[in-house]
């Protein structure tokens, strides 16, 4: 029986999708270290507006109040990049994932063309070896029957 037609196809679909895989995995990685990285800055947030807030309640000047406010916008903005980040790369994310799954669908199908490719030949092999049996049994039924002494 002739090889699998499909043989080359199935193996660089596999490949393309290990090659997707650590692309998705790399951009599930960028995702969680921008989640991160806003998590640090959600922290550092919080903890300067307790420290203001008690400064203020002692009093602070105009000129260190308006630094206070220029500081909190400079985070405020920087929140907003970071958060930017995180839709950006869970977007990246999600794309390359969506491509794995095609991708690997494929490769599913492919598989499963050869799983029935592979149960075919076994089956025409079972016949052949079933014919020759068939045909050597009845070679020596024959054998028997034409020998002197029957």
């Amino acid at each position: 029986m002739k090889p699998f037609a499909l043989a080359r196809v199935l193996q660089l679909a596999e490949r393309r999708s290990e090659t997707l895989s650590r692309s998705v995995k790399f951009a599930h990685g960028v995702w969680l270290r921008a989640r991160g990285r806003m998590v640090q800055l959600t922290t550092l947030r919080d903890a300067r507006i307790a420290q203001w807030a008690a400064q203020r309640r002692a009093g602070v000047a105009a000129a260190q109040l308006q630094e206070m406010n220029r500081l909190q916008r400079a985070q405020a903005e920087e929140m907003r990049a970071a958060q930017a980040d995180i839709d950006a790369a869970h977007a990246a994310w999600q794309a390359r994932l969506a491509e794995w799954m095609q991708v690997e669908q494929r490769v599913k199908a492919l598989r499963l063309l050869h799983q029935r490719y592979q149960a075919q030949a076994a089956i025409q092999q079972r016949r052949i070896e079933q014919r020759e049996h068939d045909e050597l049994v009845e070679l020596m039924h024959r054998t028997e029957v034409n020998r002197p002494g029957y």
